[in-house]
């Protein structure tokens, strides 16, 4: 199956090929938000099987990444292709999710290919992640690629707004030059916004992942309910970069020098992709926002 992206409004467009009877056998939900993806996968599910709630039906079985390193193993996929390759409890659908596919360690994405290039009957595969092009690529073109829009996705905070908006006043000053009048206020100004955002990440994560967690199913364990959590937190965290990344853009067009500001913006976003590198592998977010805002701001206060 070629990779072939839906997108605009992608639960009505599955909605229609599953009347029509024409759905693909492998969707890979993609997008900015775990939450969303999961709202997604369990509304299709739901209707593929008849259920009002997927998750507690028979022929409806999942993976999940677990323990500190947050993998999905090869035994789990191994069960999984054993459960799905089964006759269905019900007679009808069968389902079957892969939550943050991204996750699947190199044997386990492998035992798992076969799966998708030979699909059981009366099956649905679901693979969701934030990160597809972590994925195997021959993965990725076994499935049907359904992306769920950043915008649906968009943070509301009133603060992040704020600090959106003030992260911007920072850029403009930056541009203007730095002197011996300005330079105290933009580094200041980078401290501060250091200490907002970690502030704001934490008091948004805190109270979502709550209501979040009532929707988890009962049966998982306590260390999939951990790994989770830090998937729960990685996901807010890169869609506060993301719409980083689109404020440093919107910048960089409101400037009058739009050539140099264009060579400054693929600076600034090569030092926004490395600060996103090194919180993937656990370096300190204070210290990875720091190097991004001190270094960003040298880029845009350049002569």
């Amino acid at each position: 199956m070629s990779e072939t992206a839906v997108d605009n409004n992608p639960l009505s467009i599955l909605e229609d090929a599953f009347t029509q009877g024409r759905l693909a056998h492998a969707l890979l939900f993609q997008g900015a938000s775990l939450e969303t993806l999961d709202e997604g996968c369990r509304s299709l599910a739901g209707r593929l099987l008849g259920a009002a709630d997927a998750i507690c039906h028979p022929d409806y079985f999942s993976v999940r990444p677990a323990n500190k390193m947050r993998r999905i193993s090869t035994d789990e996929i191994r069960e999984l292709n054993r459960n799905i390759q089964q006759t269905s409890n019900r007679g009808g659908a069968k389902v079957a999710v892969v939550f943050e596919a991204d996750r699947l360690q190199p044997q386990a994405a492998n035992a798992f290919l076969k799966t998708l290039e030979e699909p059981p009957a009366e099956t649905t595969i679901f693979l969701l992640t934030t990160r597809p092009y972590d994925l195997l690529p021959t993965i990725r073109s076994r499935c049907l690629l359904v992306n769920f829009p950043a915008d649906q996705d968009r943070i509301a905070s009133v603060e992040w707004k704020q600090w959106l908006s003030d992260y911007s006043a920072l850029l403009d000053l930056a541009g203007r030059g730095a002197n011996r009048s300005t330079a105290p206020e933009l580094i200041l100004g980078a401290y501060g916004l250091m200490t907002r955002f970690v502030g704001i990440k934490n008091d948004l994560s805190g109270a979502a992942w709550k209501e979040f967690k009532q929707t988890l199913p009962e049966s998982m364990t306590d260390e999939q309910v951990v790994a989770m959590e830090t998937g729960y937190m990685k996901s807010l965290r890169g869609r506060m970069l993301s719409e980083i990344e689109e404020q440093t853009r919107n910048a960089a067009l409101d400037t009058e020098d739009l050539a140099t500001a264009g060579r400054r913006l693929d600076r600034a976003v090569q030092l926004l992709e490395k600060s996103a590198g090194l919180l993937e592998v656990n370096f300190q977010e204070a210290a990875a926002l720091e190097y991004f805002l001190l270094s960003s701001l040298r880029v845009w206060a350049r002569a």
